[in-house]
């Protein structure tokens, strides 16, 4: 089949998969969407809210158009341009299967500049006047594969075109082949280590997806240097640590050393995909309910991320929150003191908490304001869990310890070279020149990744609509060749 491309009499704009467009044609500038919750709302755009206050430190201004598609890229999204000074940021979500209801939606931009505004919701097929409407220096892709690949062609087809940048929001490791090749048409990926810059040049050039690699921190982590455990203890002795000697109490709001203090509440951070294994979540919850049932001076929380019927970046099989309601009906000691959490992360890491989790980035939020940190070790450290990086860590800790409240806090090496390095406003530079070589149009006119981002979109459009039977047996036919 050939794809006709622009100057071609058959060109009509950019393609887009048949089940990704409106079943119906919505007006140009007003959306209505139904969201999981069932309500519906409605929002208008070029102009939408009023833009954020922009910080300045005399750079030239840059404006950067952001898209995103779920609860975690938004806040990476608005965290980010909120962070940025000099920059004139619009942010849009765009109506797919896991918009975010208006609730994930508070909690996204929570402590943003866009606390308190209008995210507006667009069509698919509103990408390309958003863009041609607001002429942006920059698109930002913040959002899951298929969707960053339909607006950066969407972008890319401009005589004028932005420069295109993504990135992940939050830990990108390991580095994903799969995760660039939906991004091919970008200038620029965002990595949050030195680790990742290093784990994402060598994925780019595996996958022969040329851009450059910017390194900045996780928009979310505010510390200036190095975290320093400040969390404050409960009227209780210390724990001891596995090994060692009990230590005193430190006093409220000091940095501590040696084995922090019980925790009055003790927050586990779930993920949608890790661990896979219903076991291994039972393990969890029963460990959660052992801390709860032993220290009932204290409060054990799972911060959700969504309620139930709500979407997410990633599906979850085995849901906590079904979990916990089994151990409920079956009387599981301490589990009906087990509270479950909503809204922003923020709200729960306060003084006095501790948080647990198998590799959230939660991990990292908690750690980056003071508060005792453990990974859970018992099922390993590796690319299917996604929490390589966290071995050897100093966090790390079992079941057990979480049962008993022992949680620790990561080595000063190990933050130095993970995620906590040294803010120094190179990101925004990097940022500036592209903006620069955009309004030059000295970006790169990438035609044969063009064709191929194309074909990605329509392989996999038609993976969704074609019989599993039929696709099977076209790849059995496909390897005899």
């Amino acid at each position: 089949m050939t794809i006709p491309e622009p100057g071609d009499p058959h060109y009509s704009g950019p393609i887009f998969p048949p089940s990704l467009s409106d079943v119906a044609p919505r007006p140009s500038h007003l959306t209505e969407r139904t969201r999981a919750d069932g309500q519906s709302s409605q929002s208008t755009y070029p102009d939408g809210p009023v833009l954020p206050p922009r910080r300045s430190a005399g750079l030239a201004p840059i404006r950067i158009l952001s898209i995103s598609d779920s609860e975690s890229y938004l806040k990476w999204a608005t965290q980010l341009l909120s962070s940025l000074p000099d920059v004139e940021g619009r942010v849009f979500l765009v109506d797919n299967p896991i918009l975010p209801t208006d609730e994930q939606i508070v909690s996204a931009v929570a402590g943003t500049d866009w606390e308190h505004r209008e995210v507006p919701v667009i069509a698919r097929s509103d990408l390309a006047r958003v863009i041609a409407d607001h002429s942006p220096d920059i698109v930002l892709g913040a959002a899951t594969g298929p969707i960053v690949a339909q607006v950066f062609l969407t972008a890319h087809t401009r005589t004028d075109r932005p420069a295109l940048v993504s990135g992940l929001p939050g830990m990108g490791l390991p580095a994903s082949g799969k995760g660039m090749n939906y991004r091919r048409l970008m200038d620029a990926f965002i990595a949050h280590s030195s680790a990742e810059v290093a784990a994402y040049t060598e994925a780019s050039a595996r996958s022969q997806v040329p851009c450059e690699v910017l390194l900045a921190r996780l928009p979310m982590l505010r510390s200036e240097g190095i975290p320093q455990l400040t969390a404050s203890p409960i009227a209780e002795a210390a724990l001891p640590s596995v090994g060692s000697p009990p230590s005193p109490p430190s006093p409220v709001g000091g940095p501590q050393t040696g084995a922090p203090a019980l925790p009055r509440t003790l927050v586990f951070a779930p993920q949608a995909k890790v661990p896979a294994e219903r076991a291994d979540r039972e393990a969890i919850i029963a460990a959660v309910a052992e801390f709860a049932d032993r220290h009932p001076e204290s409060t054990a929380v799972i911060k959700m991320r969504s309620r139930p019927g709500e979407f997410e970046t990633h599906h979850e099989q085995h849901s906590y929150f079904e979990i916990l309601d089994d151990f409920r009906t079956r009387e599981v000691p301490g589990a009906a003191r087990i509270e479950l959490g909503y809204g922003p992360l923020s709200d729960f890491l306060t003084d006095g908490s501790a948080l647990v989790t198998v590799s959230s980035t939660a991990a990292l939020e908690s750690i980056d304001r003071g508060i005792p940190t453990l990974l859970i070790s018992d099922f390993g450290f590796d690319a299917g869990l996604l929490n390589e990086v966290f071995e050897g860590s100093g966090a790390t800790g079992t079941l057990a310890a979480v049962a008993a409240g022992s949680i620790g806090f990561p080595d000063p090496e190990w933050l130095t070279e993970n995620y906590f390095h040294v803010q120094d406003g190179q990101l925004r530079r990097d940022l500036g020149l592209l903006a620069t070589r955009a309004r030059a149009g000295q970006l790169p006119n990438r035609r044969a990744a063009l064709l191929k981002q194309k074909r990605m979109l329509l392989r996999a459009e038609l993976r969704t609509v074609t019989p599993a039977p039929v696709v099977s047996a076209y790849r059995k036919l496909r390897r005899t060749r």
